[in-house]
């Protein structure tokens, strides 16, 4: 036998114990998309317009990068990282106490492309969209069995446009008199990404292996937008008319290291000690110059600068020892440590016309750096017996949190310790599996929530942190069931979180015109919902992935001034349809739904959106020809209210569509001569 080829293609859904796993291969937005394009065909998740990820109806989601927290995992990052580098992506509601419990709603772990065939290989793809939008990516990767060697680039430049109306009235409740305000905007925006990543593995010895790895990516945005702003009394007549431009660069420029070491005591490979180190830095530089022409009155023009500098550094070691204790039973425990180092300082000038120079308004300029660490052990003990499997773990944590806010000579000191716990179980019988899972979670403020320094957005709104946040503490639960056969996977769940100290985003008026925005602690809210996703065959043409989702939410906010509880009903429904008209031709269709949603202020009215994919390969499968249109029917817009005694607003933002690629994707491998006796390409979903 002088050649021998086993292949076969992932499963779409796999579903683990403490995880569930989409295999995204045959997605084709994601040869010519972004991270936050496939992201939206994943169950349970969510992308609105501005590229907010949330996960069950919840935005407070953890996102990890090759299960590590990472610089890339920003808004900004994800809407610009190529979606074709991406093998996989995790969604776990529930981890186990190996993961920090960071994040109401849990984790989504977007795992990159690591090939480890055998020689030299490669892919090379490229695509050209409307709106003068490009993408290239290229993948090498060269295995000689003792050194893996891998290496990426992907170039992204995009193009945005964003309008939005917004009606609102403002309620002054001594005199209830109301202030009218209609204000209508357009952005545009050229973002260009460059990422590159480098990294090598080496097996040392039979027991002994090590890698080290680095990113780089470089990000620069070109923004202009102008606003116009008229205001009305309570007679509805005009007050205040103004145009407001905004024009600037902005750069941000993320590096990170991995390196790791990992012993293998017992060739079964059970027995192990594994250290991992991640550094991340991410530096970023916004300069806006703001113009404001006022037509009533007729006031002299006014011209503002901001200058924003964001240093942010990531630390994270962790120590890992996983052994086998007796038959069928395992323990994992180990230590690991993060520090973040946070820098930023905010420069605000004002135009002097008489003195014809800038000076700096040092009410809004500030400066402030934060530090926080978190310590953590944690320990996992697994165990099956017949058909059941256990899991159990416990994480305390220790976390110091500093804030020094130095342009007010104030500080903030804070230590949390805390214990979370996690449980899942599992029982399979045949073709079906049942599963329970528990974990305690925490969503800890940002230091730039916290930051009491108002920042002006226009001269009748700002914002200003709440120095006084304290952490989210989340309770989840999650029963869930999954069948399979031959064709098809169902998996439905259903889910509960009870949350203390939620943080939310809240509005209030400062005076009859101007609005303050700020975060607050809700006293507590509950959610429950079922997830219901799967997959099916029809006739060896027809594959369809499939999803919908229902959520309770009930809302205490009566901390802030709401006396009695909100609550809602909101789901959202999701299609994936590949239709393979010949071996080599696919066509692909995706739809989604998003229903309204409760807000502690108001809501998001609805959303839909219809994508297409067509893939043409050549060659078997080594040259594909591709066609994506997102967003067929132009329909992606955001539409939300706020309804309250002091404020009643409508907004209403829509973006460009649809956007259209076309390009390519070349796969090229090259084996020496003694790989060429038998080849392995069984292309099974397994956890590494």
């Amino acid at each position: 036998m002088k050649e021998m080829t086993i292949s076969a293609d992932r499963n779409m859904i796999v579903s683990k114990i403490d995880r569930k796993i989409f295999n995204v291969q045959q997605d084709i937005m994601a040869q010519t998309g972004t991270v936050t394009d496939v992201l939206q065909n994943i169950p349970a998740v969510t992308v609105d317009m501005d590229g907010n990820v949330s996960l069950r109806g919840s935005g407070n989601v953890t996102i990890l990068i090759n299960g590590r927290p990472s610089a890339m995992a920003g808004t900004a990052s994800l809407e610009q990282m190529p979606a074709s580098l991406i093998e996989r992506i995790e969604v776990i509601t529930n981890p186990s106490a190996k993961y920090r419990p960071d994040g109401t709603a849990g984790i989504i772990n977007i795992v990159l492309k690591k090939n480890r065939k055998a020689g030299f290989n490669g892919s090379l793809g490229g695509n050209i969209g409307n709106n003068d939008r490009y993408t290239t990516n290229l993948q090498l990767n060269l295995n000689t069995g003792k050194v893996n060697i891998y290496g990426s680039y992907g170039f992204r430049k995009d193009y945005r446009w964003r309008c939005g109306d917004l009606n609102s009235q403002t309620i002054d409740t001594t005199n209830h008199q109301s202030t009218y305000l209609y204000q209508h905007s357009e952005q545009y925006s050229r973002p260009v990404s460059n990422l590159a990543t480098l990294g090598a593995d080496w097996n040392i010895g039979d027991r002994d292996v090590t890698g080290i790895s680095g990113t780089l990516n470089y990000r620069e945005f070109s923004r202009q937008s102008i606003a116009y702003n008229q205001y009305k009394n309570d007679s509805l007549h005009p007050i205040e008319e103004f145009t407001r431009d905004q024009n600037g660069p902005d750069y941000e420029t993320s590096v990170g290291a991995n390196a790791y070491y990992e012993h293998t005591f017992n060739r079964e490979k059970e027995h192990k000690l594994r250290a991992d180190f991640v550094f991340q830095y991410d530096d970023e530089h916004e300069n806006y110059t703001y113009k404001t022409v006022y037509t009533l009155p007729l006031y002299p023009n006014a011209m503002d600068y901001n200058y924003n500098h964001i240093l942010d550094k990531k630390l994270n070691l962790a120590l890992t020892y996983s052994r086998p204790l007796w038959k069928d039973a395992s323990l994992e425990a180990g230590y690991d440590g993060n520090m973040e180092i946070a820098d930023q300082d905010f420069l605000v000038q004002n135009y002097d016309n008489e003195q014809g120079k800038w000076i700096t308004d040092s009410t809004l300029t500030n400066h402030y750096t934060g530090n926080q660490t978190v310590h953590a052990v944690f320990a996992t003990l697994s165990y099956t017996i017949k058909k059941f499997s256990f899991m159990a773990g416990l994480r305390p944590e220790l976390a110091l949190l500093n804030l020094d806010f130095i342009t007010r000579d104030t500080c903030v000191r804070q230590t949390y310790f805390a214990v979370y716990p996690t449980l899942h179980l599992s029982l399979a019988s045949g073709k079906n599996e049942w599963q329970l899972n528990y974990s305690r979670r925490v969503n800890r403020p940002r230091p730039e929530d916290m930051n009491p320094v108002p920042e002006y957005r226009d001269p009748r709104n700002f914002w200003v942190g709440n120095p006084n946040l304290k952490p989210e503490d989340i309770h989840s639960f999650e029963f869930g069931y999954a069948v399979k056969s031959e064709h098809v996977t169902l998996i439905p769940s259903v889910f509960y979180r009870y949350r203390l100290n939620g943080i939310t985003t809240v509005t209030y008026n400062k005076n009859d015109s101007v609005l303050i925005t700020t975060m607050e602690n809700l006293a507590h809210d509950q959610s429950a919902g079922i997830d219901f996703s799967g997959n099916a065959q029809v006739a060896k043409i027809l594959s369809m992935n499939f999803s919908a989702s229902g959520y309770y939410n009930e809302i205490d906010a009566s901390n802030i001034g709401y006396s009695s509880n909100k609550a809602t009903l909101s789901w959202n429904a999701k299609l994936n349809a590949s239709l393979s008209i010949t071996k080599s031709t696919m066509l692909q269709v995706n739809g989604q739904y998003r229903s309204s949603v409760l807000t502690p202020q108001g809501m998001r009215y609805p959303t839909w959106v219809v994508n297409l994919g067509f893939r043409q390969d050549f060659f078997k499968k080594k040259l594909s020809m591709l066609i994506t249109v997102s967003d067929l029917f132009n329909s992606s817009a955001s539409k939300s209210t706020i309804n309250t005694p002091i404020l009643v607003q409508e907004s209403l933002r829509r973006r460009d569509g649809p956007v259209i690629y076309g390009g390519f994707v070349f796969n090229f491998s090259t084996i020496s001569k003694k790989e060429k006796d038998v080849k392995f390409e069984f292309d099974n979903s397994m956890e590494r």
